[in-house]
């Protein structure tokens, strides 16, 4: 396999991955369309598939996926609504990218693809928003008649002007907010230890967790004691309490009793005897030091909020406000004086004003910050929540005088304003655009080139909940043994506690070997890996001036590529996982013939040595098996486009709802559950669900309600597919059937109402009067049951008339190694799966009652049908045993027994599929060799 062919597979099984994930938040973002969190997933995996895209030179993809982008881009800065146009436009963009990625994955040169008329819907889209020039509609599950739309766009052109354009002017009520602040007045300096807030961190983490072990362990008073602590730490931390004398030797005090309390754990277990009334009381005194009006300064801050370009985001702030009920707020925030890193603390400010809304503007901006360093900030901002909650947030970033926010008033007014050629005839400039977009975050200059020092990759442990502390962590060590010149991401990241990526990039000048650098680094925990690229020059290059910032990587040293641990996942192909089952599988076999022999020798040795190879075949085993699950989600979310695109046809209103998507299948398993999944979604919405005005009319909710639901029980795994539509009729199952010639009027007649309802499952049946692009050609079902069976499962529907329908899928969690009873007819050995065995029961050949032709049995007061094993499989001697034994399976009518002459044991076995003329006969499911090497079938009793 060649280079490229390599590249192409991945592409195709990264492309799948971003593909999947755009299906599944387009829909997300259809019925959430004020959620800009989905616009920027949805923006991160565009703009991922186009660089993989460009990268290969599919040209086609990248230039659709760059078009994309630029829609999304103007939706996250709110010139673009969200509406049920520019949804269908970025379904038809998707559906497009999938046409291509799959030719990609059939191996076509598809180079030559056009997109041009898709490009051009979505530049006249974006022209049509960006002027103001349409009406503003949420999304909807309606169906839109195009024709009317471009009807009603045309009347939209005409009523516009020509020449002229509508834009929002902002008036601000108050242009300036006073404040009081208060702040105690500076006291005498006391000596603070070193690194003083992180111990004071340490003390509240740590009285924190022994307040709920002490607490659970039922001694109070030290429970009370503990959380005055904690209280203690916070308060000095959000400095509402002076760090005066009192109350550090309070600290102190509280640190060794802390010591003592976890000294008393190891070596008295549970039993603490230690008396902390005494600190209590400290702490109650500490606490309880208020400054004195003497001990207050008071002074004004205002906040002038015309520094701000408000017109620059007049539109935005105008929809957010009205529209979303959001508020504009001012922040102004000054850092202490002895605040060491006064940029890298109003910096954070703006981290916490991004997490609780839309940052407009700041001043300094964030830019500015890195290169400078600032002691006062002013940002407006836009936010959906309360002023207090908002203090709330800011109030927890440290080492600030005040922290200000104060809420802005304003009005709007709508000018008409004449357009200029100049505007007119402005040309789009893509490229700036994507320039704008996909720029990395600047970060400081590092005054060398990346050659010239250590480039560092750590990678942080997946499962670490502290992913930003651990990387402060390193980058603290670090600085001892050198400097860091620069992270990625930027160290303000870090700080605030931003991290979303477990890696972390270093640029450290260091005179110190690699492996130095290691063993400083693995010093802290939850480290999996380190990959270091040393410097060009084996002798360290001192800091000089230089513009060369290239990015280029460089090969990393074999040496580390010995000593670097194994990175945490990589990609194999289903087929190696399938072969390695098999080999599995075989193993299996093996250790059953292993145990035959220790028994049949009765050798010590051996049956100590067959029992750990037990040990280690039954670990192998379950480990691979693991490797082969994965969850339903996997299926789960293709459907919510299905039903999306399904409803809008049918013009009906569906509300989709997945559950227990994180249930495990076999990876096999879950490939063919998708078209018997799509088959029964479909039928639920043509046949199950209503038209929303029949709905109305029947007292029901105007959306009908469609859920996907996985639950697991025992060693199976049931998926329900629920509807509140109109249920199934069994009257009209049954004239049905009698009108395509199934069945005689009598015969109809005779049906229950559950065996009526089974009737969807025949071959070609169908109640749908017209054949449509959805259903009526009476294949649906029928795939459905045949499929499910062949996989194991089983299939069971209940409906009622006018309430609706609720089908469940039965499923065995995987095919390739299941636990099965072995039984014996005459000479022969048979299989039976477990999961569809109730029971086991001996009985004597003359309880055996014949009852109106069915043979049956009394089995714990109920009447049970049994069936001959031997009649079942066509064989017609008979039985001399008088003892018989019946196993109670769950047919797809209820229990039956059937009768063999001897059961044998239970017994893990490997599945071989059937080939050739036994691939079709009834009743079998498969085979399976033997421990001695003998091979037995597998039986399928669903159907009997």
């Amino acid at each position: 396999m060649d280079d490229m062919e390599q590249y192409r597979e991945l592409f195709m099984a990264e492309a799948e991955e971003h593909l999947q994930a755009l299906n599944q938040n387009l829909v997300e973002l259809e019925n959430n369309p004020n959620d800009l969190e989905i616009v920027n997933l949805i923006f991160r995996s565009a703009h991922t598939l186009k660089g993989s895209a460009r990268t290969l030179g599919f040209d086609h993809i990248s230039s659709l996926t760059h078009h994309m982008e630029d829609i999304l881009d103007y939706i996250r800065s709110g010139k673009i609504p969200v509406t049920s146009e520019i949804m269908d436009m970025l379904f038809k963009c998707l559906d497009a990218l999938e046409t291509m990625v799959g030719k990609i994955g059939d191996g076509e040169d598809t180079t030559i693809d056009d997109v041009s008329d898709i490009v051009e819907e979505i530049k006249n889209l974006k022209e049509k928003y960006l002027s103001g020039n349409f009406d503003r509609k949420e999304p909807s599950n309606e169906s839109n008649d195009p024709e009317e739309s471009q009807e009603e766009d045309g009347m939209e052109k005409d009523e516009a002007p020509a020449n002229t354009e509508k834009k929002v002017k902002i008036t601000l009520k108050e242009p300036q907010t006073t404040i009081k602040v208060s702040k105690p007045k500076a006291t005498e300096e006391v000596e603070k230890p070193e690194n003083f807030d992180e111990i004071v961190k340490q003390i509240q983490k740590s009285a924190e967790a022994l307040h709920v072990i002490v607490e659970a362990l039922g001694y109070k008073e030290l429970s009370e004691t503990l959380k005055k602590i904690e209280k203690l730490s916070s308060s000095v931390l959000d400095q509402s309490i002076s760090s005066n004398n009192l109350v550090i030797e309070t600290l102190k005090e509280s640190l060794t009793a802390m010591e003592r309390i976890a000294k008393s754990f190891e070596e008295n277990g549970n039993s603490i005897d230690i008396d902390l009334s005494q600190l209590s009381d400290k702490i109650d005194l500490a606490m309880a030091q208020e400054p004195t009006s003497e001990d207050v300064d008071e002074y004004e801050i205002t906040l002038d909020h015309s520094i701000f370009n408000l017109d620059e985001s007049a539109e935005e702030i105008k929809e957010m406000v009205v529209d979303q009920n959001y508020k504009l707020y001012h922040v102004k925030a000054k850092t202490s004086e002895d605040c060491a890193l006064k940029s890298v603390r109003l910096a954070m400010v703006l981290s916490k004003i991004k997490e609780i809304g839309k940052l407009l503007e700041s001043i300094p901006s964030e830019e500015e910050l890195k290169e400078k360093s600032y002691e006062e900030l002013d940002a407006i901002f836009l936010s959906s929540k309360e002023l207090d909650d908002v203090k709330k947030v800011l109030d927890t970033v440290y080492e600030m005088d005040y922290i200000i926010v104060v809420p802005i008033e304003v009005d709007f007014e709508i000018e008409e304003t004449t357009k200029s050629e100049s505007e007119d005839k402005k040309p789009e400039n893509n490229e700036t655009k994507e320039n704008e977009v996909v720029k990395p975050e600047k970060t400081e200059s590092i005054g060398l080139n990346e050659d010239e020092v250590y480039k560092i990759k750590i990678i942080i442990d997946e499962e670490c909940p502290l992913k930003s502390v651990r990387a402060y962590m390193v980058i603290k060590e670090l600085k001892n043994i050198g400097k860091v010149i620069k992270t990625e991401p930027s160290n303000e990241v870090i700080e605030a506690g931003n991290l979303e990526t477990n890696e972390v990039t270093i640029y450290l000048n260091s005179d110190k070997e690699i492996d130095d650098i290691k063993e400083t680094i693995f010093k802290i925990p939850e480290i999996k890996d380190i990959i270091i690229n040393p410097p060009k020059d084996s002798k360290i290059i001192n800091k000089r001036e230089s513009d060369n910032n290239s990015n280029t990587k460089k090969p990393q040293q074999a040496e580390n590529k010995k000593t670097s641990p194994a990175t945490q996942t990589v990609r194999v192909n289903i087929e190696k996982l399938d072969k390695l089952m098999n080999l599995v599988g075989e193993l299996v076999i093996n250790r059953a013939n292993f145990t035959q022999i220790a028994n049949k020798y009765d050798l010590k040795e051996l049956h100590n040595a067959v029992n750990r190879l037990n040990m280690l075949a039954t670990e192998l085993q379950e480990e691979v098996m693991a490797m082969r699950m994965i969850p339903v989600a996997f299926v789960f979310n293709r459907f919510p486009r299905t039903v999306r695109d399904t409803a809008r046809a049918l013009k009906k209103e569906v509300d989709f709802i997945i559950e227990g998507s994180e249930i495990e299948l076999d990876r096999t398993m879950l490939d063919e559950l998708a078209e018997p999944l799509t088959h029964i979604i479909r039928n639920s919405l043509d046949h199950g669900i209503e038209y929303p005005d029949v709905r109305e009319k029947l007292g029901k909710p105007r959306k009908g309600t469609l859920k996907l639901t996985a639950t697991r029980e025992r060693d199976h795994v049931n998926i329900i597919i629920e509807d509140d539509g109109k249920g199934i009729d069994p009257d009209v199952i049954r004239k049905s059937a009698v009108r395509k010639g199934i069945l005689t009027e009598e015969e109809a007649e005779k049906l229950s109402d559950d065996e009526a309802i089974n009737l969807i499952f025949l071959p070609g049946f169908s109640t749908a009067e017209k054949i449509s692009d959805v259903s009526g050609r009476g294949v649906g079902m029928d795939v459905v049951k045949s499929k499910i069976e062949s996989l194991g499962g089983g299939v069971s529907i209940q409906s009622e008339k006018g309430k609706g329908t609720k089908i469940t899928l039965h499923l065995p969690l995987t095919m390739a190694i299941i636990l099965a009873l072995l039984v014996k007819l005459h000479d022969q050995i048979y299989a039976i799966p477990l999961t569809s065995v109730l029971d086991v029961a001996s009985i004597q050949k003359d309880e055996i009652k014949n009852l109106e032709g069915q043979e049956a049995i009394i089995y714990r007061d109920y009447i049970l049908p049994v069936f001959w094993l031997k009649d079942i499989l066509n064989q017609y001697s008979s039985s001399d045993f008088e003892e018989l034994y019946v196993v109670v399976v769950e047919g797809n009518k209820g229990k039956v027994g059937v009768i063999v002459d001897e059961v044998i044991d239970r017994d893990e076995i490997v599945v071989k599929p059937l080939t050739g003329i036994l691939k079709n006969v009834n009743g079998l499911a498969g085979a399976t060799i033997l421990g001695d090497g003998r091979v037995a079938l597998i039986l399928d009793l669903s159907n009997i």
